[in-house]
């Protein structure tokens, strides 16, 4: 038998090691997005785990290019090209709930110190939506348009297989890039409220109902505009392939498709000399630049001090806990500080603030910090919308607990 076709090449070796780093290092990332509850990007980070598990998986079954001893792949590859199919969706739908959210702090018009139950339950509907329900749906209707069971190629392994009808246009081809642009539409409006408030960005998050601070807020930003503006050109391309592979178009026809003759149940096996299907990459590179905007910062090491002292190995690990406690300490000793001065401001009686903006008269002392914030978001937003060149004073309630904030 030819050594070409039974020896391993070396996309073969490399890919399924770069996929097992990257789903290692992605657990940090999806443990601390799902602790500050920010579903879309745990949604993200997720369907960026399953590739790389599928990567791993299928170049270890299919590594070579002997196609006489290749399994058949009946059960992993049905469920490998759904969870595919839903991800084509899922990814660039994760990206607008993160977007959204983003622009959504800083919409100084329609801020709220604490948001009503509609619009909370309006935000969860949006989330689900975009993350679950398209992909599911994108999943159930697969059927429609399925010209095969699927393909088997060498390394990459599972692949969808598509009609060459307008069926797969109109369900299939167009929705991915659609929603990557919904998502870059909320991308530039994040764009335009960053430069816009600039110089209230800090106050606006701080008095902002969420689990974001400055250096949170810019690194999703930025993940989100990585994947964004590398998943966009992308989609373009792979539609422009696609069609042109596609046409000229046949008319769609279920009978011809799902027929008693018809090609459904078959399962092509494609040898690929040894070469990796280019789309396979993208989750290993998605799985390192979580690691570099989420893995490395106090928020990550804390959980890593926590694990290692779950295993007994917190005592040969100083440096990280002396860097845990120099956090807390200066957070302690910021927010002492803080006290203090706001106990000189306002003296030893109450204050009294009234606003021309409202019918109310607010009264308040220094012990009003350990009770949330005194001038309200509503308040900031009005002098920020007004162009006030008076620096609003803004008194966050600052949690004891540091475990979740970012320094």
């Amino acid at each position: 038998m030819d050594s070409a076709t039974t020896g391993r090449s070396p996309q073969a070796v490399v890919l399924p090691v770069l996929s097992s780093i990257a789903v290692v290092v992605s657990i940090p990332p999806i443990i601390l997005h799902w602790k500050n509850r920010n579903f879309p990007a745990t949604a993200l980070i997720s369907w960026f785990l399953l590739s790389n598990t599928f990567n791993i998986i299928n170049a270890l079954i299919w590594p070579t290019d002997d196609v006489d001893s290749w399994w058949d792949g009946k059960g992993l590859c049905d469920v490998e090209t759904k969870v595919m199919i839903a991800s084509y969706v899922g990814i660039p739908g994760t990206l607008v709930c993160i977007f959204r959210s983003l622009a959504s702090v800083l919409d100084t018009r329609r801020a709220m110190l604490v948001p009503s139950t509609s619009q909370r339950w309006r935000n969860r509907l949006m989330d689900i939506s975009f993350c679950v329900i398209i992909p599911v749906i994108a999943m159930s209707t697969h059927i429609l348009y399925q010209r095969s069971r699927y393909l088997i190629l060498t390394i990459s392994g599972c692949v969808n297989n598509f009609d060459q009808s307008w069926m797969s246009l109109v369900l299939a081809f167009i929705w991915p890039p659609i929603i990557c642009l919904l998502a870059a539409f909320y991308c530039g409006l994040t764009l335009y409220r960053l430069h816009k408030y600039r110089s209230q960005f800090g106050d606006i998050l701080n008095s902002a109902n969420s689990h974001l601070n400055k250096s949170r807020f810019l690194r999703l930003f930025f993940l989100a505009c990585v994947m964004l503006w590398t998943i966009l050109p992308i989609q373009a391309y792979v539609v422009y392939r696609n069609l042109m592979y596609n046409l000229p178009w046949h008319p769609y026809s279920w009978s011809r498709l799902h027929g008693p003759h018809s090609p459904w149940s078959t399962i092509l096996k494609i040898p690929m000399h040894g070469e990796v299907f280019f789309d396979r990459w993208i989750p290993v590179a998605a799985g390192y630049v979580l690691f570099i905007l989420f893995g490395c910062c106090n928020d990550a090491l804390r959980l890593y001090q926590s694990a290692l002292c779950l295993l007994g190995l917190g005592k040969c690990l100083s440096g990280l806990r002396t860097l845990s406690q120099g956090t807390s300490a200066s957070f302690t000793a910021s927010r002492a500080k803080l006290l203090s001065s706001r106990k000189q401001s306002s003296g030893t009686g109450p204050r009294t603030t009234t606003d021309s903006t409202t019918s109310g008269t607010t009264t308040s002392s220094h012990e009003d910090i350990e009770k949330g914030p005194a001038p309200t978001r509503e308040f900031l937003y009005d002098k920020i919308a007004l162009g006030s060149a008076t620096k609003v004073s803004l008194e966050p309630h600052i949690p004891f607990n540091t475990g979740n904030s970012d320094l």
